[in-house]
């Protein structure tokens, strides 16, 4: 697929939800949902006589992942509680700040990154990347609706990569790359719906943010953003945890979920997703997967709550034939007190079955999934970290795997002008194989650095650094799998809001 194509679908589909949302008339007194808490519900607390105390839906505990990331001191006493609940799939949040009904900000960014790459003979070779790229936050609420568009994309220019091929293989002299979230939630009465789809072109993997610019710049962005783009579970969108050689992949996942509150205590939940992640380069194997997931919550008080879920998964393998399917259970329990501290574990058995034609060499594995986050935040900062342990579709390197993955951010507001944050993460891989059989085994971890000056009321500097490695199969190859050692990254970004920075209500 060209990349001018990929660019003008993204265009259009972006200008047609921002004009179907424009298109309806908000009520102005019902007040926003800041996207800094991403895809949060409204707020149903308050609805008056029109809505009776048990038509409410009850108040889910430890359903929040990353705390805003504002120039301005954050404030926890003006944070809405979310909805959530943990049989739910959306990211967790602490709450959200509601701050304007309608936000429309869009941004430019303009970057130069140095790379530092093992090369030939145990030298270190220098490469350079420059980025131009842009980004819109949109977010609009009208009666019982909310309507949020988040996009980040551009285009990379390489320069001096044919010194370092031994490290990347074939390097495309330019790329581009694109991330879009687009989110339609409803509440009535006792029901809460979502629908979301979330779009990703790029020519790395991203967990790392291989193909964006590397952990420091794709750090940066997500600040710039106000939250992740990816905002689903390991378990509802293909996976990209596995470093490769350079390849234009293409992932997309669509989810719809229905919440219904029971009682003010009490909410059952079901949601169910089809993804998939297409590679255009051979050598890497395509997959779609599909997910459904029910699940029931009880609220025991204000801070805590408990649930009990179930689900079921599978994965096909396309042009071998091949399946994976998923049968999994597990105990929820989570804790959260509003605008500090948000913690959810999620844990339980998944038999895990491969399929293949004609049923010779079928397998089963019995595995434990976990799932958990914790969130921390303060005036002036924040921690998160998550773990995640379960079946994935093999980032187009395996026909399965499983992973343990551990990832985690830190923030920090030095005065009003300057900020800083941190992020890594780390990623062990197996590819599936019936008891007795060895598995060959990926590790890989990623550290970023971002520290930001704001110039004037719409422009920020940004100055990053980014450091990644994977250690590779024996028998891998360079355009499979890249280069092993420490690739290192160095930058410098200009941005550019429309909206005051720090004041947008991101």
């Amino acid at each position: 697929m060209k990349a001018w194509k990929i660019s003008g679908i993204l265009g259009v589909a972006l200008l047609l939800c921002v004009s179907l949302a424009m298109a309806q008339d908000p009520k102005q007194g019902m007040p926003p949902i800041d996207p800094n808490a991403p895809l949060q519900p409204l707020d149903t607390t308050t609805g008056g006589p029109s809505q009776p105390a048990e038509n409410r839906p009850p108040v889910g505990a430890a359903r929040g992942v990353d705390a805003p990331f504002d120039p301005q001191t954050y404030d926890p006493s003006q944070v809405i509680p979310d909805q959530n609940t943990l049989a739910g799939v959306e990211s967790f949040t602490l709450g959200s700040l509601q701050h304007r009904v309608n936000i429309f900000d869009p941004a430019i960014s303009v970057s130069q990154l140095g790379q530092f790459v093992p090369g030939t003979a145990g030298k270190t070779v220098t490469v350079g990347q420059s980025f131009v790229n842009g980004s819109l936050d949109f977010t609009r609420t009208w009666s019982e609706y909310h309507f949020t568009a988040l996009y980040n994309g551009g285009e990379a220019f390489n320069e001096g990569y044919s010194a370092a091929s031994a490290f990347f293989g074939t390097t495309s002299p330019h790329y581009q790359f694109h991330n879009l979230l687009i989110s339609q939630q409803a509440d009535w009465a006792r029901w809460h719906f979502l629908v979301q789809d979330g779009f990703t072109a790029s020519p790395g993997a991203a967990f790392s943010s291989q193909g964006m610019g590397g952990p420091g710049l794709a750090g940066q962005f997500s600040s710039m953003l106000g939250a992740s783009l990816n905002s689903l579970g390991q378990s509802f969108m293909p996976s990209e945890n596995i470093n490769t050689g350079e390849a234009m992949r293409y992932g997309n996942s669509v989810l719809a979920q229905a919440q219904y509150a029971l009682s003010r205590r009490s909410a059952f939940t079901l949601a169910a997703s089809y993804g998939l992640l297409h590679f255009d380069v051979p050598g890497f194997q395509n997959s779609e997967m599909m997910d459904v997931q029910g699940g029931y919550d009880y609220l025991l008080d204000p801070s805590n709550s408990i649930a009990v879920l179930g689900s079921y998964g599978k994965i096909d393998y396309l042009g071998t034939g091949k399946s994976t399917t998923a049968y999994g259970g597990a105990l929820a329990y989570g804790r959260k007190i509003t605008g500090r501290l948000a913690f959810q574990i999620a844990a339980g058995p998944q038999e895990i079955r491969m399929g293949v034609p004609g049923g010779v060499g079928n397998f089963n594995l019995l595995f434990v999934s976990v799932n958990s986050a914790l969130t921390y935040q303060r005036r002036r900062g924040g921690v998160s970290f998550n773990i995640v342990r379960g079946l994935n579709s093999g980032s187009g390197v395996f026909l399965g795997a499983t992973s343990d993955t551990a990832s985690g951010s830190a923030h920090y507001q030095f005065s009003r002008n300057w900020t800083g944050s941190i992020n890594g993460g780390y990623t062990l891989n197996y590819s599936l194989a019936p008891a007795g059989v060895a598995s060959t085994q990926f590790n890989n971890w990623f550290a970023g650095a971002n520290l930001g000056r704001s110039l004037g009321q719409h422009v920020a500097i940004n100055f990053n650094y980014g450091a990644l490695r994977q250690n590779n199969p024996v028998a891998c190859t360079v355009a499979v799998c890249g280069g092993e050692g420490l690739q290192q990254t160095v930058g410098l970004s200009v941005n550019w809001h429309l909206l005051p920075v720090g004041k947008e209500g991101r």
